[in-house]
């Protein structure tokens, strides 16, 4: 706990995380472009599940049990692209088994992130309804569900639409809730969740000016991606976790810049060793 005290940044900071994101995105873009694919494959087939369903459950429980699953799916992902930050940082391989091995373990903290996150997205949402004088939240679940009847043979759009939303709620829970750096302290510290969000609460608090900041223009790109720039999250949800994890590693670790890209010189000093 001593030795990853947090320390104080400053909002000035903020523009280098994002250009630092970037970098180590295009640094390991494979990596990061099988990822995202993946999830949306997953999310894709749960759609049509969902739409098979939605004969047999009534929209009030379906719609539910739908978001709490892609919540789940995509704490996980978020985790998945927070290794995949940390391997390019370190300019090492990362194979599919290490990212099990370190992603399985902390299902049960997983679930019980995305159990809060879904409880403050539908929070916000109950609110946004009962302020619509002409919706209420039957209506509302009735008209989600059959918009995934109806994008269920090709629901590209739909899925970013709702992924953008998904990452907003997240971000706000994960904010407010305080636990935004939980997920890098448990999978690169080994903290148990309780010391992780201790840590994470501290973090923030002591750094609120320039959090608040990053959350608000975080809040203006989604909210912008929801509204009219779909397309955008494709962008946005790799960059979410990485730059989570270049704002984590400067808070905790006192580092700004990204570790020198080495991966290329060290495999061919290595074969040249061999050779």
């Amino acid at each position: 706990m001593k030795t990853l005290e947090p320390q104080r940044v400053g909002i000035k900071e903020i523009p280098l995380w994002f250009k630092e994101s970037f970098s180590l995105i295009t640094r390991r873009a494979p990596l990061f472009l099988t990822s995202v694919a993946t999830f949306f494959i997953i999310l894709f087939f749960t759609i049509r599940a969902s739409a098979t369903l939605a004969e047999q459950l009534p929209p009030l429980l379906l719609l539910p049990l739908f978001l709490l699953f892609v919540a789940f799916v995509l704490h996980f992902f978020f985790s998945d692209l927070l290794l995949l930050a940390f391997a390019s940082d370190h300019s090492r391989k990362i194979t599919l088994s290490e990212r099990a091995q370190a992603l399985l373990p902390e299902q049960k903290s997983f679930l019980k992130m995305t159990i809060m996150a879904f409880l403050v997205g539908s929070g916000f949402w109950l609110v946004s309804l009962s302020m619509n004088v002409d919706r209420d939240l039957l209506s509302a679940a009735i008209s989600v569900v059959d918009r995934i009847l109806f994008e269920q043979e090709a629901p590209l759009f739909f899925m970013l639409k709702l992924l953008a939303t998904m990452l907003y709620f997240m971000l706000l829970a994960m904010f407010l809730l305080r636990t935004l750096f939980c997920i890098p302290l448990m999978l690169f510290h080994e903290l148990p969740y309780a010391e992780a969000k201790a840590l994470s609460h501290r973090a923030i608090i002591i750094n609120f000016q320039p959090m608040c900041t990053a959350l608000v223009l975080w809040a203006i790109l989604l909210l912008g991606t929801m509204a009219a720039a779909n397309i955008l999250a494709f962008i946005l949800f790799p960059l979410l976790p990485v730059f989570v994890f270049v704002s984590y590693r400067n808070i905790f670790l006192g580092q700004t810049e990204n570790s020198p890209a080495t991966a290329l010189t060290t495999e061919l000093a290595t074969s040249t060793t061999h050779g």
